[in-house]
Parts: C-alpha cells; structure tokens; sequence
C-alpha cells in the first residue's frame, strides 16, 4: 500500500506535465500545480493522527498525512467561458478515479457583477474553501484540525452555483448560492463510512476591504443514507431489528438512533482574516446541528495570530471543538427477561456494540499549536510546527481508531510536522 502511494505521488506530476505539454503554445489553456512533501509524528498510542476524514488516520511516524501533489487546468473558450478541472493526488483511503477531481466545472461570467459555475466544486464555506489543499497559500502546515477536520465530510458540492460581486464602501462584496448532491467517504483504521447527500444547499456572504474580510455561510443538507464497510452493519441492525421489546425496552429507539438515513444537517460558520503584510490574524467558528448519530451536533473553532520578520513567519494558534449535546446513553437490555445465560450474553454484547458505535462519533477536544513558516522563494516554503492536543474521551472522533476499540480515560498527543510545500 505505501508503495502504491509513493508511485502515484511520483508518476501522477509527471503525467500531467506531458498531458499539458501540447497545449503551450495555446494562449487559452492554463496549466499549474502545487505540492507538499512533509512529515510528521504523532505521540499517542491508541489514536491515530489524521488532517482530513478523507485520508487515512497514522500512528507515529508518518510520510503521507500531510504529503500530496495537485494541479489544476483552466481553458478559456472565449472571455466569458471557462473549464476548471483540479486533482489532486494525497493519502486518500478510497481508489476511486473520480474522487481524486476536487473540481471540474463551466463558469459563465455574465457581466461584471453576475456568474455562474456548473459541475464539480468545492464546499464553499470557510475562509479557504477555494485553496484549502494548496499548503503554500495558508501560514500553518495544515490547517487547524479542530476546525476543518469535520468540515471534510463535504468536501465538493456537484450541481450548480451563482455568483453576484459588486462594489460598496470601499471593499468589494460577494453572494453566492449553490445547490447540487454530494458524498464522501471517511475512513477509520480498519473502516470507512460513506455519506451520501440527496441534496446540499449553501449561501455565503463575503466582505473584503484593504487588509481585511469576513465571511458568514449557511448550509442545509439532507443525508440521504451511510453505508458502513469494514463490519457487518446490516446484519448488527438486522440483530437489533429481531430483539423483542420485552427482552430490551427501547430497542426501536436504539435502531433508530443507529440506523442513519433521510435526516436533515445544518451548518452557519463565520470568519474573519486580517492580514497588512506584517501582522496576520485568522478566525473562524461554525455551529453544526445534525439528527445523524454519524454527525453528532458541535461547536468549534480556531484563532491564529502571526507576524513576518522578513521570509520568517512565527505563529501561534487555539482551537478547540465542543458537542452541543452529551454522548447519549442508550437504553439497555432487561437481562432478568433473558432465558438463558446465552441469551443474555448475546444481548450484552448487542448493547455494548450499540453504545460504541454512538460513542464513536462524539467531539471533543483542545489544542495548542506553535510554528514558523519560512519562504525559500516567491514559491515555495519550508514549514515547521507543534501541536498538543486534549482530547476528552469519548470525544476522540476526529482521531482513528479501530472498529469496536475500548478508548478509555482522557488523551493528549503531541505531535510534531515539517513540511517543504510550492506552487508551480
């Protein structure tokens, strides 16, 4: 597998190169790229690293959590008309060819004020929805897991978006709102769960002036179903299905409770960037409301505060994500119902599965986090960075574990990154 990985971290730059090779000399096309090579060390023991729901969770030493190659090609059929398609190749957990296109889409641009895209894009909801895989444009290795680690579970919107810009008070502002479908799947250990969104809606609302923005963005989505790989799910909800009420009070309300499909999510985030080429400051918070067990309603947020000396740029950021709601505890067998000694055994480890899978998903952790960028060249920059985290068990769902693993007692990890990232 890691081979597999490093083989395609290698070839895939080389193939796109020659693919844009006969387009050149062709003023409409546009080929560029971008990458990182990094590594990084986590300290914990149980729980395993990851920047994204998308890519797989490390223990220790790693390569690939921060690691990826992309590029992106624009042509232009005429000056209202325009292709974008960009890849990008990382440590996914998935082999499917089309997820690796982070975007392909047509924009019209009406007039000045008015456009439109159609296609694959991006989950326009935070301050970097339109470069968060490009390391070179943000400051820190990556950014702050707290935060934009759970936004992962959509990372592309395929449907449509409109777009409206338009001059006031000395800035510039800017709506949009797009509709489409999406899905995506998030990998554990030894698992990945797919989501799949009938319909995903988002509006935003961006105000940029001189040195500073804020971004405000509603979304409502509606899961359709998860499909879970990795364990026998449909035969755990077919054992719950078959348990009588008399031998487990509360059984519907546990499948139901596992059983995730046709629920609603809502999303409304908020961020603010200052940045006057000395100082740096960079916000964001968002509130998630979900009735999926999978997507346990949260609170979370980052504040980052930098400042250049030269090509140096140290900094220092908080995070931290909150559930709005505690772990729910399940109701449990009537073990004095049970015949047997087999029967009440069986309906032991249903309820103690059931109660895992539930406390799976819970959120909730702490970090601090400390580095320095380094700018080698007007494209390229070498990145150090130390994050600690405390993690609040059972709220260790943005770390991965093993299906079915005991996590007990509150964690910290310690881990510790350098990266090498460019634009190209």
């Amino acid at each position: 597998m890691y081979s597999n990985k490093i083989r395609l971290l290698l070839i895939l730059p080389l193939l796109l190169v020659s693919a844009a090779a006969p387009c050149a000399d062709d003023d409409n096309w546009r080929f560029s790229g971008f990458a990182t090579v990094g590594a990084s060390y986590s300290s914990n023991d149980e729980l395993a690293f990851r920047s994204s729901y998308l890519n797989k969770p490390r223990k220790h030493f790693n390569v690939f959590t921060d690691t990826m190659v992309g590029f992106q090609f624009n042509y232009h059929f005429s000056n209202d008309l325009d292709l974008v398609v960009q890849a990008i190749a990382q440590d996914r957990g998935d082999s499917e060819v089309a997820n690796y296109f982070e975007m392909a889409f047509l924009r019209y641009q009406f007039d000045r004020n008015w456009s439109a895209r159609v296609g694959r894009m991006n989950y326009n909801a935070y301050l970097l929805s339109e470069y968060r895989n490009v390391s070179y444009a943000y400051p820190w290795v990556r950014p702050p897991v707290d935060f934009y680690l759970p936004t992962s579970s959509v990372s592309y919107v395929d449907g449509a978006e409109i777009q409206y810009r338009h001059s006031a008070n000395d800035g510039v502002w800017q709506h949009t709102f797009a509709a489409g479908k999406s899905e995506s799947n998030l990998f554990a250990l030894d698992s990945f769960t797919t989501i799949y969104y009938d319909y995903v809606l988002n509006a935003t609302t961006t105000y940029e002036a001189y040195d500073w923005l804020v971004k405000v963005t509603g979304s409502y989505f509606m899961g359709d179903r998860t499909r879970i790989s990795g364990g026998d799910f449909e035969g755990f909800y077919d054992s719950l299905l078959a348990v009588p009420d008399v031998l487990w009070p509360g059984v519907d309300e546990v499948y139901d409770h596992l059983h995730m499909d046709n629920e609603p999510i809502w999303y409304l985030s908020l961020g603010y960037q200052y940045n006057n080429d000395e100082w740096l400051v960079m916000a964001e918070m968002v509130a998630m409301d979900s009735a999926w067990t999978l997507l346990s309603p949260y609170v979370s947020g980052y504040i980052s505060l930098g400042y250049r000396f030269g090509d140096f740029l140290p900094y220092i950021t908080l995070a931290g994500i909150e559930e709005t709601e505690s772990p729910r505890q399940l109701p449990v067998p009537d073990f004095s119902q049970a015949p047997d000694a087999e029967t009440a055994q069986y309906l032991g480890l249903l309820s103690f599965a059931s109660q895992e899978i539930s406390n799976a998903i819970s959120q909730s952790q702490r970090s601090v986090g400390v580095g320095v960028r380094w700018d080698v060249s007007p494209s390229s920059a070498i990145k150090f960075q130390y994050d600690h985290y405390w993690i609040d068990v059972p709220g260790y769902a943005l770390w991965g574990v093993s299906l079915y693993q005991q996590v007990s007692g509150d964690h910290m990890s310690n881990v510790v990154s350098l990266t090498y990232s460019t634009t190209f």
